[in-house]
């Protein structure tokens, strides 16, 4: 195996498994920590979504460009090590399995787009409208089942580029 090949495979890896952490803690740990501030302490709908607006404009600015770092390097081991014919615990070749982790990795994407946009644009909107104090008290409902449907859209997320790492760690002990 070449050097080209191990660096690929560290990067791979270990990037769709960082990334998967670090959509997943939005998830798991920061929205839902501002989702209890605000039931507790009655912080306000526009605080909440400007949070919200923070955290996913931080993951915006960095997660597409691991997403696609991860997946281009997944890509390339699928591409680049198709001639191996040695078979993995799970009886597949290490090829298809760079592939399945590379077109996981990417996979967040489009389901972004397709399945997360509206409830992004929504929030972003209300972010837009706290930033000017314009906020209404009566938007309170459609503020917390955005935020929960994003927590749980996002947590769907995160699942890609760990099923990707997955993939990618089964086929470098293969």
């Amino acid at each position: 195996m070449s050097t080209i090949h191990t660096v690929a495979k560290l990067i791979g890896l270990t990037s769709a498994a960082w990334l998967s952490g670090n959509i997943s803690a939005l998830s798991l740990i920061s929205v839902p920590a501002v989702a209890t501030v605000k039931a507790e302490s009655k912080l306000s709908n526009g605080l909440a979504v400007r949070i919200w607006e923070q955290n996913y404009e931080l993951g915006k600015s960095q997660n597409p460009l691991i997403a696609l770092t991860s997946a281009t390097s997944l890509g390339f081991l699928a591409w680049s090590l198709r001639g191996l014919r040695s078979v993995s615990v799970v009886g597949l070749r290490p090829t298809p399995l760079f592939a399945i982790a590379a077109l996981s990795t990417f996979g967040l994407m489009p389901f972004t787009v397709a399945f997360m946009m509206a409830t992004n644009n929504k929030l972003l909107k209300y972010a837009e409208k706290a930033k000017k104090d314009d906020l209404a008290v009566t938007e309170t409902e459609d503020v917390d089942g955005l935020l929960k449907r994003w927590t749980f859209l996002n947590g769907i997320r995160g699942l890609f580029p760990l099923a990707g790492a997955v993939a990618a760690g089964i086929a470098i002990v293969a």
